[in-house]
């Protein structure tokens, strides 16, 4: 008896266990599965794992049914039967975009002295749904001076690209961790680039200062450099700050004897302004004047490759005025009737104004003789800085001798100066003669006869020219990110160029 029972256990066991089937649950370390589970699995510590094949095992299962799951050795990742092909769980079809990427590096350093930039490539392998496209994009936010380029982008199917990152002293320096993204319909895949920066040496313009050089303040406020060396420099003029020109000659602001492989980032919230330009004073060869203006001067001038934030004002120095002033000679005896005077020698002329920056405006120092003369105005300096007025002569001029009226009707005009980078203008010249005698007949009295009216007198030589506008930046032959232009605004005035 005990016998048969023993044989008769498992078949009651059995019939326990089709009944639970004929339940629709089956569960697995729990007494109740949940009523909207067939089969219901219950573990702290193990796992479900389903079979585990390559895909050429995959591939062999004959006839496999519509949601069939295996675990992909091959790829780490597990798949399902679609009734059409084996789908990766992210996978919504057959057509699917699938494709690996494998960089030529995971990082990198940018000297921003020897090198501003860097570049690595990835691979990119297509592996499954029609060749198509595979852009790519900078998922993170990059720093204020690091900008990139992708090329080509986006890339056709398989093939492999180009990563360039590039930064300016601006750049903050560190380690930046970047975020790569490539995108293939549905499928995106991220990688991580870290880029290093090494740090650029800071010197700072806390004080109003004339001519500055910042080479001169970067080896004494970092001693231990050697010029010898290139160097990234960022260059601070702070706020309130004023940079200016003592001399048109000299720069108000230069990145002096650095090495020239050295780059500078100048930020500027002050103001950097060029002296103006004289005004010129007259046509004088014995004494070395040319009676033009003087050219205006440079307000930053760059010896190395200079990016330049301009937060306030960056101003080139008005050119100076051109004169009108001129020593004449008359010879009275030319006159038909001639005049029994001598020959007459005279200095007419008006000084031109001075450029925008503290121009002087153009004078004659010395007043000998026949002098008619009005000086150019000195135009005004600093932020609001004007430039001056060029003077004007046209009040008539009584020469009368003797007998002889002798009036010079004059209307001159000296140049003004230019605004802050800007040229001066050229002077107006016109001069008229009027000459008279008066002859006393007996019993008639005096008469007066014209001998000349409205005679004019040219200039004897070319007009003199107007200075030309400083440099808001001359880049003499290097570069920088402003582009070349005459600029006219709020906070750039004057030429940026060579």
């Amino acid at each position: 008896m005990k016998r048969l029972l023993r044989n008769l256990f498992p078949s009651i066991l059995l019939v326990f266990f089709l009944a639970n089937q004929a339940e629709g649950q089956v569960g697995i370390n729990i007494l109740n599965p949940d009523t909207s589970a067939v089969l219901h699995l219950e573990s702290t510590d193990r796992g479900f794992l389903p079979p585990r094949m390559t895909t050429l095992q995959r591939d062999d299962i004959f006839e496999p049914k519509e949601g069939l799951q295996i675990f992909n050795t091959t790829d780490s990742t597990m798949q399902y039967f679609n009734g059409d092909c084996w789908l990766h769980m992210y996978q919504r079809d057959c057509d699917d975009c699938i494709f690996e990427i494998t960089p030529s590096a995971i990082a990198g350093t940018i000297d921003r002295v020897v090198e501003d930039s860097i570049s690595f490539t990835i691979d990119v392998e297509q592996s499954n749904g029609d060749p198509q496209n595979i852009a790519f994009a900078i998922a993170s936010m990059l720093p204020d001076g690091v900008t990139y380029n992708i090329t080509p982008n986006p890339l056709f199917s398989t093939g492999t690209v180009t990563v360039t990152f590039y930064a300016t002293p601006f750049a903050p320096d560190g380690t930046i961790p970047i975020v790569i993204q490539a995108l293939c319909g549905n499928q995106t895949t991220n990688l991580i680039y870290s880029l290093t920066l090494t740090p650029c040496y800071e010197v700072y313009v806390n004080n109003t200062t004339t001519n500055y050089d910042l080479s001169a303040d970067l080896y004494t406020v970092y001693p231990s450099l050697n010029p010898s060396i290139p160097v990234c420099v960022v260059s601070f003029v702070e706020t309130g700050v004023s940079v200016t020109g003592t001399d048109t000659a000299i720069p108000a602001y230069t990145t002096g004897n650095l090495h020239p492989n050295s780059i500078v980032a100048l930020v500027n919230d002050g103001n950097i302004i060029g002296k103006g330009g004289a005004g010129g004073t007259a046509y004088d060869p014995a004494n070395g004047t040319t009676g033009d203006g003087e050219n205006g001067g440079t307000a930053v001038n760059l010896t190395v490759n200079t990016d330049v934030v301009n937060n306030f004002n960056i101003y080139g120095g008005g050119g100076g005025g051109g004169s009108m002033g001129f020593a004449l000679t008359f010879d009275l005896n030319q006159f038909n009737p001639p005049i029994p005077l001598p020959t007459l020698g005279i200095l007419i002329g008006a000084g031109g104004g001075g450029g925008a920056g503290g121009g002087t405006g153009g004078n004659i120092p010395v007043i000998i003789g026949l002098t008619y003369y009005t000086p150019g105005q000195d135009a005004t300096a600093g932020q609001f800085g004007i430039s001056g007025d060029g003077g004007v002569l046209n009040t008539p001029i009584d020469l009368s001798q003797g007998p002889a009226t002798i009036i010079l009707n004059p209307y001159v005009i000296g140049g003004d100066g230019g605004e802050y980078g800007y040229p001066g203008t050229q002077g107006v010249f016109g001069l008229t003669l009027d000459v008279s005698v008066t002859i006393n007949i007996p019993f008639v009295g005096n008469i007066t006869i014209p001998v000349v009216q409205g005679i004019n007198i040219p200039i004897p030589v070319p007009a003199p020219l107007a200075g030309e506008g400083g440099f808001a930046i001359k880049r003499n032959g290097n570069t920088t990110n402003v582009p070349d232009n005459l600029y006219n605004n709020s906070n750039l005035r004057g030429q940026v160029g060579n």
